[in-house]
């Protein structure tokens, strides 16, 4: 208690300052990640839809190694964030684990609809994940767009149920579109607005 008394005003006005800027680069780092994947995932998903409806390449699905530069870059700007962070926040460590988790789902989604050939259902269920996702982190992070760009992609899903595999690909790229770049943009634009 008595360690409190002594902690001047000039102490806790930079405490105070630490916590502000380490809000604002929280948000730079939630657009740095919807951006990197929702692109990513948006080119990775047209190009495979475009190269199964208009192409006679045999490969396709080839078009998803670009999620390795992703995880990559994921990767390294984590790594070196974490060595430039002096003050850690309940919602910076909250969304690192979640974005770890993240990683670790979609890992496993892959290697089971790989080993087991579900790849027919394998989209809506990544769709399902995105709504879910972008709902906890909106409300995570008390940004109501994101909250409802990850409603609005339930009706999506529930749509990609009921087509074939090339258009459930297409509306993946529609899911990830309005739920991961247009907040995303609109999360930049806000951190860019902050730092003025």
């Amino acid at each position: 208690m008595e360690s409190n008394q002594n902690f001047s005003a000039e102490q806790s006005l930079q405490v105070i300052q630490s916590m502000i800027e380490k809000a604002k680069h929280d948000v730079a780092n939630n657009s740095f990640y919807l951006l990197l994947w929702g692109w990513l995932i948006f080119i990775a998903a047209l190009l495979n839809f475009g190269l199964m409806k208009f192409t006679s390449f045999e490969q396709p699905y080839l078009a998803w190694n670009l999620v390795w530069i992703g995880a990559i870059a994921s990767i390294v700007k984590g790594v070196k964030d974490s060595k430039k962070i002096a003050v850690k926040t309940f919602v910076g460590e909250t969304m690192k684990v979640f974005g770890i988790s993240q990683g670790i789902l979609y890992f496993g989604l892959a290697f089971f609809f790989g080993k087991f050939d579900l790849w027919a259902i394998s989209f809506p269920l990544y769709i399902l994940v995105y709504a879910v996702t972008c709902f906890f982190m909106g409300a995570l992070m008390q940004f109501p767009l994101l909250k409802l760009t990850g409603l609005l992609c339930l009706p999506i899903m529930v749509i990609a149920v009921y087509v074939s595999f090339d258009w459930q690909l297409f509306l993946m790229a529609l899911a990830i579109l309005i739920s991961y770049i247009v907040p995303g943009h609109v999360l930049n634009a806000k951190e860019k607005l902050q730092n003025k």
